[in-house]
C-alpha cells in the first residue's frame, strides 16, 4: 500500500528542514501557548472580581430601593418635615449616582484590553507617588458618605476632610465639600454649614452642586433668624437657576414663610 502524496510530501519537508529550526518553532508556539494560559487566568480572576461586585451593587439598589419605598411611605403619612424630605433626596440623588459612577468603571475595566497584563515578561509595578486608583477614591469617599448617612456627622466630617486633603481635583470634591456643610447644617451649626456651602459656590462655580450649596445656605440663614438674607439667596438660586429641582423648593420655601 502506498503512502499518501501528503505524507510523502511532509517527510520530505522535515527531512530537508534543520533540526534546530523545527525546535525554534516549537518553542515559539509553546511561548504563545503560555501566554494565551496568562491571558485566560488572568480573564478568569477579573470575572470572579466583577461579579463580585456587580453582586455588591446590586445589594446597594436593593437597599436604595427599600429606603426610597420607606420615604414615600413616610411622606404619604406627613412624618417627615419638608426638610428632611429634602435632605432625603439629595442623599439619594448622590447614592444613584455614585452606583452610575461605579457601573462605568466596570464598563471600562470591562472593555480594557487583557493582553497588556500578560504578554509583558517585566512585570509591572505602580510609582511609589502615584495616587491609589479610582476604586480606592470611590471608597474612601463613600466610607465618609456612609457615615453621613448613619448620622455619624463628627466621623463624616473628618472622612469628607481627608478626602480633600488627598484628593483636592478629584471629580467628586465638591461634593465631599457639600456634605462637611450637610454635616454641620444637620448638627445646627449653621455657621460653620454656611462656611461650606459658600466654598461650594465659589470654588466650583461649574459643579453640580453649586444649586443645592445655594438652597441649603439660605435654609441655614433662615434658620439663623437672618430672614432677609435666607430670602434673598432663595431669590438668587431661582434666579440663577430656574430649572432646577433647588428652584422648586426655594419657591416652596419663600410661599410657606409668606404665608405664615
Amino acid at each position: 500500500m502506498r503512502a499518501p502524496r501528503s505524507v510523502i510530501l511532509l517527510f520530505i519537508a522535515l527531512s530537508t528542514t534543520p533540526l534546530w529550526s523545527i525546535k525554534k518553532e516549537t518553542r515559539m508556539i509553546l511561548d504563545e501557548l503560555q501566554k494565551i494560559s496568562e491571558i485566560v487566568g488572568a480573564l478568569d480572576k477579573k470575572v470572579n472580581i466583577l461579579n463580585a461586585e456587580l453582586l455588591e451593587m446590586s445589594k446597594k439598589v436593593e437597599i436604595l430601593g427599600e429606603r426610597i419605598s420607606a420615604m414615600s411611605n413616610n411622606q404619604a403619612d406627613f412624618s417627615q418635615s419638608k426638610d428632611s424630605i429634602v435632605i432625603n433626596l439629595q442623599a439619594f440623588k448622590e447614592e444613584l449616582s455614585e452606583l452610575k459612577n461605579q457601573l462605568n468603571r466596570l464598563n471600562e475595566r470591562v472593555s480594557a484590553p487583557l493582553t497588556q497584563t500578560s504578554t509583558d515578561p517585566t512585570p509591572q509595578t505602580q510609582p511609589r507617588d502615584e495616587k491609589p486608583s479610582g476604586q480606592d477614591v470611590s471608597n474612601i469617599y463613600y466610607t465618609a458618605y456612609s457615615d453621613y448617612i448613619k448620622e455619624n456627622y463628627d466621623i463624616a466630617i473628618e472622612g469628607f476632610r481627608q478626602y480633600l486633603t488627598v484628593f483636592p481635583d478629584s471629580v467628586l470634591a465638591d461634593n465631599a465639600l457639600y456634605w462637611i456643610g450637610e454635616c454641620y447644617y444637620a448638627k445646627k451649626k449653621y455657621t460653620e454649614a454656611i462656611t461650606a456651602f459658600n466654598e461650594v459656590i465659589s470654588r466650583y462655580k461649574d459643579g453640580d452642586k453649586v444649586p443645592s450649596a445655594i438652597l441649603k445656605k439660605g435654609f441655614a440663614l433662615l434658620e439663623m433668624g437672618r430672614h432677609s438674607d435666607g430670602m434673598a439667596t432663595l431669590k438668587e438660586l431661582i434666579a440663577r437657576f430656574p430649572f432646577k429641582d433647588e428652584a422648586t423648593l426655594a419657591r416652596q420655601k419663600i410661599k410657606d414663610l409668606s404665608e405664615q
